[in-house]
């Protein structure tokens, strides 16, 4: 049961996108933009959380004096996890930005369909 202790950021991705387009697709056949855009801001709201609960924080205690310099274990310890933590800022960032621009294509095509078929000359029904 190891394999669940700390499940792998990949597939938590992959859950959350399956499920997005799960939802999405029901909720486009109601044909409610309300309804969908609610959803789309609901499942940004979630993937935000998800995204900032995988950032790890940079910690303080990097020595103030040379004169604790002296050991390199400690130094070396301290750049590595603080190099780790950048890392992972930096990808958490590049999923926000990718994230960011999936919602809004979403969005914007969305109202785009509803006012198409808003405007769109009513078809009679006489001929």
């Amino acid at each position: 049961m190891n394999f669940l202790a700390e499940p792998d950021e990949f597939y938590i991705k992959i859950g959350f996108l399956i499920i997005f387009v799960i939802g999405y697709l029901i909720i486009q056949k109601k044909n409610n933009l309300k309804l969908t855009l609610q959803y789309v801001l609901y499942s940004y709201g979630i993937a935000i959380l998800l995204l900032s609960l995988n950032i790890s924080h940079i910690f303080p205690g990097f020595p103030n004096d040379v004169s604790e310099l002296e050991n390199k274990k400690k130094l070396l310890y301290h750049l590595q996890r603080n190099n780790d933590t950048l890392v992972e800022i930096t990808e958490a960032f590049r999923d926000l930005v990718l994230i960011t621009f999936l919602f809004l294509v979403a969005i914007i095509s969305k109202i785009i369909k509803y006012f198409k078929l808003e405007n769109s000359p009513k078809q009679s029904l006489h001929k």
